[in-house]
Formats: C-alpha cells, structure tokens, sequence
C-alpha cells in the first residue's frame, strides 16, 4: 500500500460532502416566509378594504335613496289628504314632490352604480383572497418538502462525514495537509487523474518525467498548472 492510498476515494467522499452541503444550504435557504405570499396576502387584504368602502359607499346611497322616499310619502300624504285647500300652497308642495322625485330618480341610478362597484369588489376580493391562499398552500408544501430534504441531507452529510473521518486515516497526515490545502484553493478538488500524459484537472499533457513520477506513487507529485495531486 503506497502512501497515498485512499486519497482518490476520499475526494470522491470530500466532493459528495461538498454536493450534499450546497444541496442542503440551499434548502434551508429557502425555508422561512415567502415574499410573494406577504405580497399575495397584502394585495387581498387591500381588496377587501376596498370591498368593505365600496359596501359602505353603496350603503350610504341606499340610505339616502330610503330618507328621500320617505320625504315624497310625507308630501304626498299631505298633497291628497285634503288639508290643504290653497291652490298655492298645493303647487307648491307638487313642485316639492316633483322635486323629491327627480332626487329620488338621480339617487337611485346612483344606488345601482354603487351596488355595481360593490359586486365588482366583491369579485376582486374573492379572486385575490383564493389566489393568496393557493399561494400560500403551495408556500406551505414546499416548505415541507425543503425541511424533509434538509433533514435527509443532513443524514447523509452526517453518514459521509464519518466514512471521510475513516478513509482520512488511510492517508499519511503530510498528505492529507497537501490534499486539504489543495481542495481549499481550487474548488474542492484536491486530487486529479492522469489519463496517460494528461491531467484531467486542467486537462494539459504533462512532461514524460512527471507522469512517471505519478505513476511510480512513491512520491507526492502535482499537477505544475493546476497544482492538484496527480494520480494514476
């Protein structure tokens, strides 16, 4: 057994930590209140304001249209009960009822275009508050689906990080320092393969000598350009 036995296998252990890490960072990234769901909800929420000002809007028309019918029944009460027995003052209260009517009339066309706001409110709250609870439905799915892959992981991470405490024992401690510092420095792989005269780390042919010192194994030897162990 050469002195960098198991040092392949654990960059294979060391690059399926790193994977299973992002994977896991990345879940967990995700997992907390969902902007969209906050803005989903914001908008639904202003909806139904506007609904509940819409329904008073409309309410407050009714009642005036209610006051106004009120008054035309008290004039005409008056006008026909036979009171009233000067021509004057029954013109005059004629004019009054006359009066009241067209209020009335303008009062109800008014009623009916607040009512038609209000329904039309009343349909932009109901699709806002339903899209906000299908959003936060889905948000709520995910966020279970991300806290069980986070858990899964860490098992993993756990499982790979005790099998890389292992293999770590099998490699001499000068070259498990080289091995460490290297995958510091170029994106986590410490070990490249030669495949006959070419690193596969940086993919550049070597000199003859370099892969025959690689190949012999009984010395620790880098890749001259990427710097990474060279393997056979």
């Amino acid at each position: 057994m050469t002195r960098f036995a198991g040092l392949l296998r654990l960059q294979e252990i060391d690059s399926a930590l790193d994977t299973r890490r992002a994977s896991r960072d990345e879940a967990r990234s995700r997992i907390g209140e969902s902007e969209e769901v906050v803005a989903a909800r914001a908008a639904a929420e202003e909806r139904a304001r506007a609904l509940r000002s819409s329904e008073g809007a409309q309410k407050d028309v009714e009642l005036q249209a209610d006051e106004i019918k009120g008054k035309i029944a008290q004039a005409e009460e008056k006008l026909y009960s036979g009171r009233i027995k000067n021509p004057k003052e029954l013109a005059d209260l004629q004019a009054d009822v006359d009066q009241l009517k067209r209020q009335l009339s303008s009062t109800e066309d008014r009623d009916l275009e607040a009512l038609g706001a209000a329904e039309d409110a009343a349909a932009e709250a109901k699709a806002a508050a339903a899209g906000a609870d299908a959003l936060e439905r889905a948000w709520r799915e995910e966020q279970k689906e991300l806290a069980s892959r986070a858990g899964r992981l860490d098992a993993e991470i756990a499982e790979l990080e005790e099998q890389r405490n292992s293999q770590a024992q099998d490699v001499d401690a000068d070259v498990l320092r080289v091995y460490d510092h290297i995958r510091r420095a170029h994106q986590g792989r410490g070990v490249a393969k030669l495949d006959r005269n070419l690193c596969l780390g940086c993919r550049i042919s070597l000199p003859t000598n370099i892969v025959n010192r690689a190949r012999a194994g009984s010395t620790l030897v880098q890749c001259p350009n990427c710097e990474r162990i060279l393997f056979a």
